[in-house]
């Protein structure tokens, strides 16, 4: 068993998306097999993207007033009010009160691609040094709560599949807006790093 304080997990701005923020309470690199677990803050007058994808969501209200909208209506949402949205439906969860909006989440792990490690080599051409992008990469990767073994000639990353694959392509647009590179990427599903009895 594992036991956390919400609030001492790190709230990462999500990208694109004005005042809204989560917290990744527990997720594939804690060692989740099947569900991750969020927490939302969505400031006043913000809200989640209007969007859709192929898997539910399971939401509880903690504090805060909430409007979520649908295809076809909108539903408030008040503390200990829950909600359920099913694959493939348009949804989006609006704050509508004076204070901040926090809900939990629970979202399927997508189990082909639940943890994946790649093994990546970075090669910035004509560029004077080539430690900023290298360094640069390495603090996004973690930014990103991918574990990273970094080596002479590559660096190995771990992490959720769509983090993994969303931090490879952020890498690359970042370094190659400093100049001209080459980034030569090997993804394994079935050579874990570290091992799972490693992990903390």
């Amino acid at each position: 068993m594992a036991v956390k304080h919400a609030l001492t997990v790190p709230a990462e701005l999500v990208e694109g998306v004005p005042g809204v923020a989560i917290r990744w309470l527990w997720a594939a690199p804690d060692g989740t097999p099947t569900f991750a677990l969020r927490l939302f803050e969505v400031q006043p007058g913000a809200s989640t993207p209007y969007h859709t994808h192929p898997y539910e969501h399971e939401v509880y209200i903690l504090s805060g007033q909430a409007r979520l909208r649908g295809e076809a209506q909108e539903q408030p949402l008040e503390p200990g009010d829950t909600a359920l949205v099913l694959p493939n439906k348009q949804h989006q969860f609006i704050n509508a009160g004076t204070e901040v909006l926090r809900f939990l989440c629970a979202v399927p792990l997508l189990r082909e691609y639940s943890s994946l490690t790649a093994q990546v080599s970075l090669y910035p051409l004509r560029q004077e040094h080539l430690g900023p992008a290298i360094d640069a990469a390495i603090t996004l990767w973690r930014s990103r709560r991918l574990e990273v073994q970094p080596g002479a000639m590559s660096a190995l990353i771990t992490g959720e599949g769509t983090a993994l694959w969303a931090a490879l392509r952020d890498t690359f647009a970042a370094v190659v807006a400093q100049g001209q590179a080459v980034m030569v990427v090997t993804i394994s599903n079935a050579c874990p790093w570290p091992p799972r009895g490693d992990r903390q």
